[in-house]
């Protein structure tokens, strides 16, 4: 057997086992010979176990019958993460558990370690270990109590894969011959322990091991090359019946949200827009103020009227004074009379136009005027329009489809929609009307404007909210649907020749 090295706080101690090295006692009672067949009782039985789960408990429990421990550790490394995977009397590792996640610090700390280490708590000497390794080596032993650790890494060729950990809570070390014994089986575990892991956590090479080592690989390779030409056959098939199966052709392009019928909000009055309260795609109810005119204009009309009117009664009363006297200045101060009555009319009048200097809205619905708050300080006439608003429950949808799809849409054809602020959820249309000539749009160049209406307008959808929209025409041909466009592309560089 090969001589093994063993790290302790007092340094290396080497302990060699060979057939020369003779006991005193050859009877089946000593030692060495019982330590050794419960070694090698425990390899058979790892390199044996029938799943990694078996693998496990016998490292982690079994192993208590070489080497008296109190609570065992097992860590793996594997694909760059260190992590317990199993502890002892434990039937599965409880992540949140404070003990748990104490192992786990202490796994990555642990990597570097190529050597099997035993640390006596009341003599720790880990000057020969990565600063980082040898304080957490030293924090867990003050976590966990124990009088003594013993650290035994896991080998599989030149790789460590994981780390066994021996807690011991006695005053009496691990023995040296057992400790030796337990080193000299860690090949085996390191072989089975790299086996199972691989077969449980990669289907990849769980499938190539499986089909290596099949008993029966030839049938099996025949069985699935029959399967194969069976699929192929079956495929084929499909392929060709699909060819000619009806399919309901589907074009479509970008869409958008357009109000059916757009409502003006007029200004009644002459005058300058002083201030606006409303912008583009706000909502408005009835009635709503949008703008205010400047009343300026409209003040100064009314106190002029005002001046006129105090003017009259003043030379009434003048004029009706100097009527004893002169009866004529009698028949004038009528006259002025008929002029005040105007004047009061006037003034009930420009008093009357005050409300006009309000601009509302016709009706309940979005603002679509662009920039309608740069309207402050534009002049406008008694009735021209001051922004357009767009009521809610009329809503259709345009649909801009290129040339070569137009021609397969028909008024009442069936179509969906899906908004991008939905574009998970399809909304039904009907195709109203297409248009009769094509207009061009930035970016989508030359198209035509296919108008569509929703069987119920949903809610949340305004005028501007674009989305995909396809039309459901006429039944084709599944070769028909997958070439067409090919063709049409075809026909087109057939232009250049």
């Amino acid at each position: 057997m090969p001589s093994n090295e063993v790290m302790t706080d007092h340094g290396t101690q080497r302990d060699t086992v060979t057939p020369e090295h003779k006991s005193p006692d050859h009877s089946p009672d000593d030692p060495r010979r019982r330590t050794l067949a419960i070694g090698l009782e425990l390899a058979k039985r790892a390199l044996r176990a029938a799943n990694l789960e078996e693998l496990l408990f016998i490292l982690v429990n079994d192993s208590r019958a070489l080497l008296s421990f109190d609570r065992s550790f097992l860590i793996v490394h594997s694909e760059g993460r260190s992590e317990l995977v199993a502890t002892s009397n434990q039937p599965y590792v409880e992540v949140k558990a404070d003990l748990v996640k104490r192992v786990n610090k202490l796994a990555a700390a642990i990597k570097p370690v190529e050597k099997a280490l035993v640390l006596l708590a009341g003599n720790l000497r880990l000057r020969d270990l990565p600063e980082e390794t040898a304080a957490a080596l030293q924090s867990f032993i003050e976590y966990s109590g124990c009088s003594t650790l013993m650290l035994v890494p896991i080998n599989s060729g030149n790789n460590v894969v994981g780390h066994l950990l021996f807690e011991f809570f006695s005053e009496t070390p691990p023995g040296e011959i057992e400790a030796v014994t337990l080193l000299n089986m860690i090949p085996f575990f390191g072989s089975a322990l790299t086996e199972k892991w691989l077969l449980d956590r990669n289907k990849f090479v769980r499938t190539i091991y499986n089909r290596t080592f099949s008993k029966d690989r030839r049938s099996s390779g025949l069985g699935r090359y029959v399967i194969k030409a069976v699929l192929l056959l079956l495929l084929a098939v499909v392929i060709v019946t699909g060819m000619f199966a009806p399919l309901t052709l589907k074009v479509g392009g970008e869409a958008e949200v357009v109000p059916d019928m757009e409502y003006f909000a007029y200004v009644e009055r002459d005058g300058i827009v002083k201030e606006v309260y409303v912008r583009e795609g706000e909502i408005v109810g009835k009635d709503s103020l949008l703008a205010v005119l400047d009343s300026q204009e409209l003040d100064y009309e009314i106190r002029k009227t005002q001046r006129m009117m105090e003017s009259y009664q003043t030379e009434i009363a003048i004029l009706r004074n100097m009527g004893a006297e002169d009866p004529t200045k009698l028949a004038e101060s009528k006259l002025v009379s008929i002029k005040a009555e105007r004047s009061r009319q006037e003034m009930e009048f420009l008093n009357w136009q005050r409300q006009f200097l309000q601009i509302k809205a016709p009706l309940e619905g979005t603002v679509l005027t662009q920039k309608v708050e740069t309207l402050v300080g534009k002049r406008f006439k008694a009735g021209e329009p001051f922004c357009s608003i767009a009521p809610h429950e009329h809503l259709s949808l345009d649909i801009f489809l290129n040339e070569s799809d137009t021609a397969y849409v028909k008024p009442d054809q069936t179509a969906v929609i899906y908004f991008n602020f939905q574009p998970d959820e399809g909304r039904r249309l009907r195709v109203k009307s297409v248009a009769p000539k094509s207009e061009t749009l930035e970016r989508l160049g030359a198209v035509f404007r296919v108008r569509a209406e929703f069987e119920a307008v949903p809610l949340g959808v305004r005028p501007g909210m674009k989305g995909i929209a396809q039309i459901d025409t006429e039944k084709s041909e599944f070769w028909f649907v997958v070439t067409r466009r090919l063709r049409a592309k075809l026909n087109e560089l057939m232009l250049l020749f």
